[in-house]
Formats: C-alpha cells, structure tokens, sequence
C-alpha cells in the first residue's frame, strides 16, 4: 500500500505545478495587457498645436508693436518739429498717448502669451517624455517577465517528470483515490497534523482513535472531519 509519506510528496510536487501555472497565468494577462500608462499622444499634440497658435499670435503682435512703435516714431517727430501748429500739437500729443498705452497693453499681452506658449511647449514636452519611459519600462517588464517565463517552463518540466516518476510507483488504486481527493478537496488531498493532534486542513481536533491509527506510518488514516488523508511526519 501507499504510504501517507508518499502521497503528501505528490502534493508538494503538485502544488509546486499549481504554484506555477497560477504564475505563469498571471505573467500572461500582464503582457496582455500592455503598458500601464494612457496614451498621451493626443495631449502632447494638442499641447503642441497650441503652443504653435500662440506662437502665430505672438509674431503677429511683435509686428503690430513694431507698426506702432514706427508710428509711434513719426508722432513725435512731428510733436517736436518747429513746423507743427499749435492746433495740431494738442491732436498729436493724444495720438502719442493712445500709441504708447497701446503698446504698454501689447508688452503685457506679449508677457502673458510667451508664458503661456512656454507653459503649453513644457507640457507637450513632458508628455512625450513620459510616454517614451514608460514605453522603455514596459521593454524592460517585458523582458524579466519572458525571462522568467522561461525559468517558470523548465521549474514545471522538471516538476513534471518528477511528478510522472513517482505516479508511476503509485498503484492505480491509491492514485486514483489521490486525484479525487484534490478535485473533491480544494486541491488539497493528503492534510498535515499539527502536535499530533490537529487536522492543519480543516483545524479540527483529531479523535484518539485516528491518532492511535496514525503511529502506522504505512497506513492511510482519513480525517473523521474532513476525509482527506492525515499525514504526520
């Protein structure tokens, strides 16, 4: 008969398989998913065309202030030549005036757009940053978890081949009476005793009756609470 050490060497190895798939399964849906990050190609190009835009406005403003400053020029050339009437010096001065007010709002809206192009140009920046590390991050993710894939492919060969050599020294009786057991029991068929006296799969105290019958160590003894077979090192 199969020895309850036997069995509980099967689980490990099978619990060791479980463990692997359970990872490779998780490694899997991790590629499948992809990066992590949204796509920030629509922010970066909608921060980069607005940058452009304000950009335009800006050179359009430059030269406005440039068309003004030129006017600006010629008013004063004429408000101190000896040739101006005292009639047109006072129609002069005002234009003066509305020309300089007018070029101290365009400065200041020049300010605020050239903060604001800079603003839009950074942001444009960072976002294609980002989405450049990130894509470099999922290359390197992508590697270690292939990497490990392949650790995890021959850790379950191995496993594998010990499994199919110590099934094959079972008889088919025992073994079948293994499989329903992990099937029927969470995967879990042969339970360990604590201090000789507990069940560490369903924690219930054991009879003295099961705990006489386990000083055989050839003999398959079941949980009276749980049904799985007790093993005690």
């Amino acid at each position: 008969m199969t020895t309850p050490q036997q069995l509980y060497n099967l689980q490990e190895i099978d619990h060791r398989i479980d463990s692997i798939d359970a990872e490779r399964v998780r490694l899997q849906k991790r590629l499948a998913d992809g990066v992590n990050r949204p796509d920030l190609t629509v922010e970066a190009e909608n921060h980069y065309t607005r940058a452009v835009a304000i950009g335009d406005n800006v050179r359009a403003k430059r030269d406005e202030m440039e068309r003004l400053r030129d006017r600006l020029n010629g008013l004063e050339v004429r408000l101190y030549s000896s040739n101006t009437s005292r009639r047109d010096l006072s129609t002069i001065q005002r234009e003066v005036d509305s020309a300089k007010h007018q070029l101290n709002q365009l400065d200041e809206l020049l300010l605020e757009l050239e903060g604001e192009q800079r603003t839009h140009e950074a942001a444009a920046l960072a976002a294609r940053d980002e989405m450049r590390s990130a894509h470099a991050e999922w290359q390197d993710l992508i590697e270690t978890i292939n990497d490990r894939l392949a650790e995890l492919e021959a850790d379950r060969e191995t496993s594998a081949s010990q499994r199919q050599v110590l099934a094959a020294s079972l008889p088919a009786a025992d073994l079948e009476r293994y499989e329903r057991l992990r099937r029927n029991k969470a995967g879990t068929a042969i339970a360990r005793v604590d201090n000789g006296r507990v069940c560490l799969a369903c924690r219930m105290t054991l009879t003295s009756n099961v705990l006489r019958q386990l000083r055989d160590k050839s003999k398959q003894v079941p949980c009276s609470t749980c049904g799985r077979i007790l093993y005690q090192p």
